[in-house]
C-alpha cells in the first residue's frame, strides 16, 4: 500500500511551471509571531463569518473530513494511518504515495493513486473562527487562468470546487493538457485541501474511492499558534519503508504540476 519518493523541490517539477502563485494555499512569509498569536488565539466560541462552515454541523463537513477533537479514535482501530498532521484511511486497490524532500527529509506530500486516478491531499491552519477556502477559491482561479488554464466552478460531494485545464508539456514535447480537481473543506482552525488528478477529475464515477478517502480524514491540527495557510507538518508512517532499505535502483514515480516552493504541491502518478 505504501510507496515513498525522494526529490529535491528544484527537480520535483516535471510537466509544467508552479501552477499558483505564493499566496493561493500558502501563509504569509512576512507574517510576525504577534500576528500568527492573534489569528490563533479568539475563543471558539466566538461567532464569525464562516463559523458554521469551519467548525460546525451545517455545512459540507456534517459527515467529514473529521477533526481530531470529534473522533474517539482517531486511529480507528487500525484502519487509518498517522502521518502526523492528519489520518488517513486506506482502501484496497488503492496506493498510498509519500513524498519525501531529499534534502531535508521532510514529507513533502501526500498522493493516493488508484488505476489512472490521483488524489494528493494535505492540511493548513486556518483562522479559528472563519473559513478561508471561498478567498482560496478566488485566488486558485486568478492564478490558473495566468498560467493559461481553462478554469471554471463546480459543484461537487463537498461542496464548491475548482476545476481546471492546466496546459502541460508531454513527455514527446507535444502540449497537452492536465485535467485537476480541487476540493476544499474548513474545519476547525485548519483547511484540508485535495486535488484530484487524471481519469477521476473528468469522470465522477472514477472518483468514488478517493473521494470517500477524503471524507474519511482525521486533520489533527494541534495546540501551537500558526499562520493562516501553513502547511500542518507531516510524517511517514511506520509502514513506510525507511530510507535505508529502500532500493537504490528503484525510480521515483513520476510527478505532475506542483505548486510553489513554499505550499503544498500537486502530484499524481499515471
Amino acid at each position: 500500500m505504501f510507496g515513498r519518493g525522494k526529490r529535491s523541490r528544484r527537480e520535483a517539477g516535471v510537466d509544467a511551471a508552479d501552477a499558483l502563485p505564493d499566496e493561493a494555499l500558502t501563509a504569509d512569509d512576512g507574517a510576525s509571531a504577534q500576528d500568527v498569536a492573534e489569528a490563533d488565539s479568539l475563543d471558539d466560541s466566538t461567532p464569525g463569518e464562516g463559523s458554521q462552515q469551519a467548525g460546525g454541523t451545517g455545512g459540507w463537513r456534517v459527515d467529514g473530513p473529521w477533526d481530531a477533537e470529534e473522533v474517539d479514535d482517531p486511529a480507528d482501530g487500525g484502519r487509518r494511518v498517522d502521518l502526523g498532521g492528519m489520518w488517513l484511511a486506506g482502501r484496497q486497490g488503492v496506493d498510498l504515495q509519500v513524498q519525501v524532500d531529499q534534502n531535508t527529509g521532510s514529507v513533502e506530500g501526500v498522493t493516493l493513486v488508484t488505476g489512472e486516478s490521483g488524489l494528493e491531499i494535505r492540511p493548513f491552519a486556518a483562522p479559528r473562527t472563519m473559513g478561508i477556502w471561498e478567498e482560496v477559491r478566488e485566488e486558485l482561479t486568478q492564478s490558473l487562468q495566468q498560467q493559461g488554464a481553462q478554469v471554471q466552478p463546480g459543484d461537487g460531494p463537498f461542496g464548491p470546487e475548482v476545476r481546471a485545464l492546466l496546459p502541460v508539456q508531454l513527455p514527446d514535447g507535444q502540449q497537452g493538457v492536465q485535467p485537476l480537481r480541487f476540493l476544499g473543506v474548513d474545519g476547525p482552525r485548519w483547511f484540508l485541501r485535495g486535488v484530484v488528478s487524471g481519469r477521476a477529475s473528468v469522470e465522477p464515477g472514477a472518483a468514488a474511492d478517493l473521494e470517500a478517502i477524503f471524507r474519511d480524514v482525521v486533520v489533527v491540527r494541534g495546540k501551537d499558534p500558526m499562520a493562516p495557510r501553513e502547511p500542518l507538518p507531516l510524517r511517514l508512517p511506520p509502514q513506510a519503508t525507511p530510507p535505508e532499505a529502500a532500493d537504490a535502483d528503484e525510480q521515483p514515480a513520476q510527478e505532475l504540476p506542483q505548486l510553489p516552493e513554499r505550499g503544498p504541491e500537486i502530484t499524481e502518478t499515471r
